[in-house]
């Protein structure tokens, strides 16, 4: 988590510029009233005159311009109610600026720099003003100084109080956010991952049929034309499934119109066989051994469609001598094991990246099974390339239907 919200180097609550200017405009007029009645209401006193309230009004002026350098800040408010006291005008409001000054510098700037800064300041603030007493001939009562030592120390205790909330507060508003923007960086690499499967499995299979169509179309029109019908149908599949990841998108952002239809992924393993056909038009053969299997929950069977899709992809793509493949689905204890396997040429599995590591279509399998809890292998073998996944069958509905793609 951001530093800037929490500990020591968080901000306080008055580090923005209104709160504070609308502070000090406060702290002018309590103290210009305050300090005006005391000026009339003990007249043995000096009179208030234009250095007198300038003194006064020193510590509302330090709130606004100098809290930035609370040093500085806390220095020149001592030393103006220090000054304001030793030439004789009346006890009163004005000491109250001092104790403005000292709460604005602990709900300032870094956390401990302003707690050591205003408790400091405190200290000093407090010498001057007895100092000043030691000069005045009208020194309060020991219980009067006492009670503003006191209430000072428990402004600041309550400025502390008040400075740990905000920074509570601001830490939790932080975190909301920081699981906010996961949530959202989670869902775009969900659906780019869909999009990826639907369409480099989809397109593998009209880059095929399309070349057996254009290498039928004068020697086997009708031939041609079912290659041609088969493109339409895996276009018109493909488009289905893009509109239903899509359509999940709309429907959780809120722009889905009452009575529009939302259709939703369905991962039945029964289809698994139609995902063949590019490969059967190559004359690849494709053999599915599933043994029967008791309900498969919709996460696990959707793991595994994308699985198998992913890997019968790779083989048209990466492994185009393979003349056999081999589909094989059973229950193994608590799992379901998932096992592509091909008699292409070893190497001619699917290929590194530009930078050495597997594509996007093997890292995504990897991440969909291993985010289920599972394993995943996939790599060459003595006749030819394999893709085994093992997928828990309790495993948690976390990454059903996603996970990125590596090699297609």
């Amino acid at each position: 988590m951001d530093r800037s919200h929490t500990g020591e180097d968080a901000r306080g609550p008055l580090d923005r510029r209104r709160p504070r200017l609308f502070l000090a405009t406060a702290l002018a007029v309590v103290v210009t009233v305050g300090t005006l009645g005391a000026s009339h209401w003990r007249p043995g006193e000096r009179p208030l005159d234009v250095l007198g309230l300038g003194l006064a009004l020193a510590s509302p002026v330090v709130v606004a311009a100098l809290v930035r350098r609370p040093v500085v800040a806390v220095l020149l408010a001592a030393t103006a109610v220090g000054s304001y006291l030793a030439l004789g005008y009346a006890w009163g409001p004005a000491i109250g600026g001092l104790l403005g000054v000292l709460v604005t510098v602990a709900l300032t700037g870094p956390a401990r720099r302003a707690r050591v800064v205003a408790w400091s300041g405190a200290v000093v603030g407090w010498g001057a003003i007895l100092a000043a007493a030691a000069l005045r001939t009208d020194v309060p009562r020991p219980a009067g100084i006492l009670g503003g030592i006191a209430w000072t120390a428990v402004a600041l205790l309550v400025a502390g109080a008040v400075r740990e909330r905000f920074a509570r507060v601001a830490a939790h508003r932080a975190a909301r956010l920081e699981r906010e923007r996961t949530a959202v960086a989670t869902e775009r690499l969900r659906i780019a991952r869909e999009l990826h499967d639907v369409l480099a499995h989809s397109l593998s299979a009209i880059t095929v049929q399309s070349g057996v169509g254009l290498h039928l179309l004068e020697r086997d029109p009708e031939q041609a034309r079912s290659a041609l019908t088969s493109i339409r149908a895996t276009s018109r599949d493909a488009l289905d499934e893009v509109r239903a990841v899509l359509g999940v998108v709309r429907a959780e952002d809120g722009d889905v119109v009452a009575g529009d239809h939302v259709p939703a992924p369905a991962w039945d393993l029964a289809t698994l066989p139609a995902l063949a056909e590019p490969l059967r038009a190559l004359g690849t053969t494709v053999r599915f051994d599933a043994e029967p299997l008791p309900e498969v929950p919709p996460h696990v069977a959707g793991i595994a469609y994308r699985v198998v899709q992913e890997a019968l992809t790779n083989v048209g793509r990466h492994a185009q001598d393979a003349r056999a493949v081999v589909v094989r689905l059973d229950r193994q204890g608590g799992s379901l094991r998932v096992r592509v396997s091909d008699d292409g040429r070893p190497g001619d599995g699917p290929t590194p990246g530009p930078s050495g590591h597997p594509g996007y279509g093997l890292r995504g399998m990897r991440e969909r099974v291993e985010g289920a809890g599972g394993t995943l292998y996939a790599g060459p073998t003595r006749d030819g390339f394999a893709v085994d996944a093992t997928i828990p069958w309790a495993s948690p509905p976390h990454d059903a239907g996603s996970g990125t793609q590596e090699d297609t």
